[in-house]
């Protein structure tokens, strides 16, 4: 099964894109953490990571050719869940794999504001919290690790503001072109992470 995640920052795609991968056995491909993993020496990186400091969205030629290699590997013979990516319907226009379904999950943008800019996220393990909804045993430090927690450039409220923009002007169509092809499951992120999982399991049956 080929699933994409889709939806403004902070409803919750990488925590039900986690939830779905363990329920479904199939990967996760997390496109923004792919794009932070990327070795030192790969072309094009500096560019990239200019992007995504800034929250905008990286050039749709080099993360298509860098997701075109991974879904190559045989780890996703079943299938995957794409989270971070046809944001745009140029995005389709450079990769589209054939997603079975496409998961909307809708939150307010001021629900989205808050949950981003309480994000911290383990400089060391990559672990993410939420100052105000789940929150650090110990301020500042990971509950798995010890590493120090911190803001990602992406993360505070003016990055926030210009990925919200890019959503409303060109993801509402993205998820328009789904919609009018019959595979689009739309949830309301508004509630706790378990009670958006149902959700979207009941919108996948």
């Amino acid at each position: 099964m080929k699933l994409l995640l889709i939806g403004p920052q902070g409803c919750g795609k990488g925590t039900i894109g986690k939830k779905l991968s363990q329920h479904l056995n199939i990967p996760l491909v997390s496109v923004g953490q792919i794009l932070r993993d990327l070795p030192d020496d790969y072309p094009g990186k500096d560019e990239i990571e200019n992007y995504v400091d800034k929250g905008e969205l990286a050039p749709q030629n080099l993360v298509s050719e860098i997701l075109k290699s991974e879904i190559s590997k045989d780890i996703y013979g079943n299938g995957f869940i794409f989270d971070g990516w046809g944001r745009t319907l140029e995005d389709l226009d450079y990769f589209n794999p054939g997603f079975d379904k496409v998961i909307f999950i809708n939150i307010s943008p001021e629900t989205s504001i808050k949950r981003i800019s309480s994000r911290r996220t383990c400089e060391n393990c990559g672990a993410v919290f939420n100052v105000v909804s789940v929150p650090p045993k110990v301020d500042g430090i990971c509950d798995f690790c010890g590493g120090k927690l911190v803001q990602r450039e992406d993360d505070v409220e003016e990055a926030v503001k210009t990925r919200l923009a890019i959503f409303n002007k060109e993801t509402t169509k993205v998820i328009d072109y789904f919609r009018k092809q019959g595979n689009l499951v739309e949830v309301n992120g508004e509630g706790s992470p378990d009670e958006v999982f149902q959700l979207v399991l009941k919108g996948l049956e």
